[in-house]
This record gives C-alpha cells, structure tokens and sequence, in this order.
C-alpha cells in the first residue's frame, strides 16, 4: 500500500499536470497591459516575490508571502493569484502563458512610399497574419533571495502571397524563436531581453508599421539599485550592440557596412514609479565601425554614436480604471534604433542608417555619424471592461546622412478593441505612416487591420 506521503506526491503531480494543461487549453486572464516595469528593477522584484503561493498544508488554509489567501488542495499544491502553481518536491513555483492571435490586413499605400498596396498587381493589397506565444515562468525562493527565469517562444505565420510584406510581426518567421529567456536574481537581470533603454513601447498592435521610439530585444548582463521604498532605480547593462546596428550608407562592404563588433553597448537608466505613474531616464553608447573601401587593408573607422531619452506615464484614472497618457522623447547621434526601430522599411531605399561614408574630392573617405531625434506618446482609455482605445503617435527626424537619405516620418495608430468574455479580444486598427524623402516624392503607408485574440 503506498504510504500516504506518496499519495500525496502522486496527487500534487497529477494536479500540476492538469493546472498545466487547463492553461495550455485556456483559462482566464486580463488582456496584455501596457508595459511592465523593466526587468530586475525593485518593482517587478517585489511582485515576483508576491507570485508564489505558500500552500504547503494538507489540512488548513494558507497565505502567500503578499497576504492574499490561497487555499490548498490535499496534493499540498494551489495556484497562485497570478497563475503559479507549487512543483512538488522543490520551492519552485511555476506559471504557463501565452497567446494566439489571427489577423487579417488591408494594405492600401501608395506607389512612392514602396510599401505594400493596390498600386501595382505586383504587390498585396491584403495579407494575414498568425502569431503565436508560449511561456514559461518560474520563481524559486532561496537562503540567498528569490530566482526568477523566464522562456517565452514565440512563432508566426505570414499569408505572403506573390507581394512581398517588408516586416515579419515579432521578428519571427515560420519556426519558433526566442523572445525572451532570462535570469533574474536580486538586482541581477542576464539574458534575452527588452533593453534597459526602453521606456514605453506602445498600446497598439502596431502589426506592420511601428511608431517611433525604442523598441528592441537583446542579449543583455544587467544590475539595478534600488534604495528606500523602491520607487526609484538605478540601472547598468551591458547589452548586444549588433542588435542596434542599423545600416551605414555608402559601404563598400556588403550588409549592413559595419564591422566587427568590438564593445558591448553601455546603458544607464533611472526610473521612479508611483500611484500616479512612471518616469524614466536613459542613456546609452553605440559603437560605430566600418572599413573604408572594399579593400579591408586600406583604411578602418571608429566613432562613438550616443542616445539619450526620457519618458512620463501619469495614470488617470478618473477618465477609467487602467487609462493612462505616455508622453517620451529621444535623441541619437550615430545610434538610430535608440530612437526608432521601424523608421522606413522598404527595402528598396535605405530604411534610416546610423552613418554614411563620405568621400573627398581627393578620394579619402571618411565617417560621419547620421543624427535623430523623436517625439511620441499614447493614450488608452477604457469606456467600460468591455471596450478599451488606444491611440499612438510619433514625429521622427533622420539627417547629416545626405539629402538621398535624410527622411521625416509622421505615424499614427488607434484602434478599438471589444472584450466580450475574460481573455478573448477583436480589435480593429489603423497604421499609418506619411515619409517625407528630403529628396523624392512624398509616401503614403497605410494598413488597416482586424485582430482576433486569446490569451491564457
């Protein structure tokens, strides 16, 4: 006869199994919320902590660590308030998330903005797009603090046709990629993830065509020091500079005309949040380097771009529970992604570069650094629980590349999404994107979209 210990194992096993597979299957949870708080900040430390239930009675009610009540089964194992669920036989607790979404696109651009449209039987006037999301979630307590890990995959496929769609949503093609898998432990925060740079990264979907601002995921070895209450919070990372490498105009070298990468980007970030909001602060190097003419032998050149923003969220919630406005700005100099991830994506003219090799009148070439700055914010009011707003909007400046790429961007999204029952969404929005060519004519870039969503 198996001992009662063992039933009790064999039944907290049994009910992770099922707890796991009623997720995979769908089970209630709020729409994606606007960003969390970055990564290894006291913040998002603070609700790791809360996430894990202390349900470690056969007989009695517990509590978790945050004093919200989570009542246990006689496996020994009870979900938490936000989706963890106790492993038997270690401290580890566990949550499984996700989503998929469908939508379908109606592309009418015109011909000179080179995006996807009715303008040429070439092109597509109409795609569709699958995207799916799979996460995985643990937090483990220790004589030494809590460690938290995350693996998030995600995967998408695209109706392409014989028109070519310039952007991939999420980066991802028809295999599952990482999107994030990091460790956090303290203030320690390595791995694949959003950059510390970032601020606000928009409430729209912003499925073709993305505002202004950055938005960019990245190989990153990340501390951050908060005193006091931890409201405010100081941040140093180390973080993949290939991943902002944008294009040099006017290589000799084939791709994108940089060289080898030599210093990881440095950044640094300051972020306060309270009840009426979040602000932030960042700042960061980019290393730019290139060879000089085809010949490798013949000349090499370095400089240091550099990028600083700042950003403001205040909460308003006398217009509706979770509204709020995000107003945010950024300068680059040599650094573009820092200050927009999606500045002109046509693959055809240069998509924006960080610099451009400019030849003398006696031959010698040399490096200049290209320049940025932007302008951008949102809002998302919510009429009731069941319907929800959002609009984004950017201005972008790109010069000192020359008048064949120097370029001014103007995006505007909004869309409306209706929430009939918990974790299901349909949404309807509209991406546009004017560019304004220092040379050439003016394009038009226009998306309309329907996205139909489950969450778990």
């Amino acid at each position: 006869m198996m001992s009662r210990q063992d039933q009790a194992t064999g039944r907290a096993g049994l009910a992770v199994a099922a707890v796991a597979l009623a997720a995979l299957w769908g089970g209630p949870a709020a729409a994606r919320p606007l960003p969390n708080p970055p990564p290894g900040t006291a913040t998002a430390t603070a609700q790791a902590l809360k996430a894990c239930p202390a349900a470690d009675s056969d007989d009695s009610d517990s509590s978790d660590d945050s004093g919200n009540a989570a009542t246990s089964d006689d496996s020994g194992s009870a979900p938490g308030p936000d989706g963890y669920i106790a492993i038997p036989g270690s401290s580890t607790c566990l949550k499984i998330s996700g989503y998929v979404y469908y939508e379908f696109w109606l592309l009418g651009s015109d011909a000179a903005s080179l995006q996807p449209g009715w303008y040429s039987a070439s092109r597509n006037g109409i795609s569709t797009s699958v995207n799916a999301d799979l996460a995985f979630s643990t937090k483990t307590a220790t004589e030494l603090g809590a460690i938290s890990t995350t693996l998030e995959m995600r995967v998408n496929k695209q109706g392409l046709g014989g028109g070519e769609i310039v952007k991939v949503p999420s980066g991802v093609g028809n295999s599952w990629q990482l999107y994030t898998g990091m460790v956090e432990w303290g203030g320690l925060t390595a791995g694949y993830t959003q950059s510390m740079f970032d601020f606000y990264t928009g409430s729209t979907y912003a499925s073709l065509y993305e505002p202004a601002w950055s938005d960019t995921r990245t190989n990153i070895v990340a501390y951050t020091y908060s005193p006091g209450d931890g409201n405010l919070s100081f941040t140093g990372s180390l973080e993949d500079s290939a991943a902002r490498n944008v294009a040099i105009a006017g290589t000799p070298v084939t791709g994108s005309g940089y060289a080898g990468q030599q210093v990881p980007d440095v950044v640094g970030q300051l972020a306060y949040s309270d009840d009426w909001g979040s602000a932030q602060a960042a700042a960061a190097s980019h290393l730019v380097n290139t060879f000089l003419y085809p010949d490798e032998t013949l000349g090499y050149a370095a400089k240091v771009g550099w990028a600083a923003a700042g950003g403001l969220t205040l909460n308003l919630p006398k217009l509706g529970d979770g509204d709020s406005v995000t107003l945010q700005g950024a300068y680059g100099d040599g650094a573009l992604s820092y200050v927009a991830v999606n500045p002109r994506d046509d693959h055809i003219r240069i998509a924006g570069a960080d610099a451009r090799i400019v030849t003398a009148a006696d031959g010698t070439r040399s490096l200049d650094l290209g320049r940025a700055w932007s302008v951008s914010g949102g809002i998302t009011h919510n009429w009731s629980p069941l319907w929800q707003t959002n609009i984004n909007l950017s201005y972008l400046d790109v010069g000192n590349l020359g008048p064949e790429n120097d370029f001014r961007n103007i995006d505007v999204q909004a869309n409306q999404v209706f929430f009939p029952v918990e974790n299901l969404q349909f949404g309807v929005e509209v991406e546009y994107k004017r560019i304004e060519p220092a040379e050439g004519s003016l394009g038009n870039a226009l998306v309309a979209l329907l996205h139909i969503e489950r969450d778990f």
